[in-house]
């Protein structure tokens, strides 16, 4: 075989750029979660504008001394004591994020996606209480957008071993 320097030259660039990819590589894991954590807090900021700031056009209704202007139908909860706002958490994991409701608003699920009344082995299509979705709004907002910025950091970390 015959060797030629130009050739050698492109294999000692060629292993730099491996050992290069190889070190970014393992920074991707890291990335992918920070990016998560960041999605997830923008997801929850939105709930909590869908509910807090989004007008309401349910039914109003005397509570004590106060008036309150429920949400109606496809519209986020409205806040009345502020239970379910408080309980919407975030955990973030490794490549992994979890949001939802946890502790104090058991309810929180019925919300999202309504109930409907079960009769023996049928269902009745009537609602109990028809969906107030704020989870499924907030993460279709911001579901595309993570995944962008999720994928130009990946590709950053990539192209950084080619500098």
């Amino acid at each position: 075989m015959i060797s030629s320097v130009e050739l050698t030259k492109l294999n000692k660039e060629l292993n730099k750029i491996g050992k290069k990819l190889m070190e970014a590589v393992v920074e991707i894991p890291d990335e992918i979660t920070r990016r998560l954590a960041i999605g997830a807090n923008d997801i929850r900021n939105t709930i909590i504008t869908s509910m807090v700031r989004e007008p309401k056009t349910g039914r109003k209704y005397r509570r004590g001394k106060k008036i309150h202007q429920a949400s109606a139908p496809g519209e986020a909860p409205a806040v009345d004591y502020g239970e379910l706002l408080r309980s919407i958490v975030f955990d973030v994991r490794k490549m992994e994020v979890e949001i939802g409701s946890e502790g104090g608003a058991p309810y929180a699920e019925y919300l999202e996606t309504g109930t409907f009344k079960v009769t023996g082995e049928s269902i009745t299509p009537t609602a109990l209480i028809e969906p107030r979705p704020f989870l499924n709004p907030a993460v279709e907002k911001h579901h595309k957008e993570i995944i962008d910025d999720i994928g130009e950091d990946s590709f950053n970390i990539i192209a950084g071993a080619f500098k």
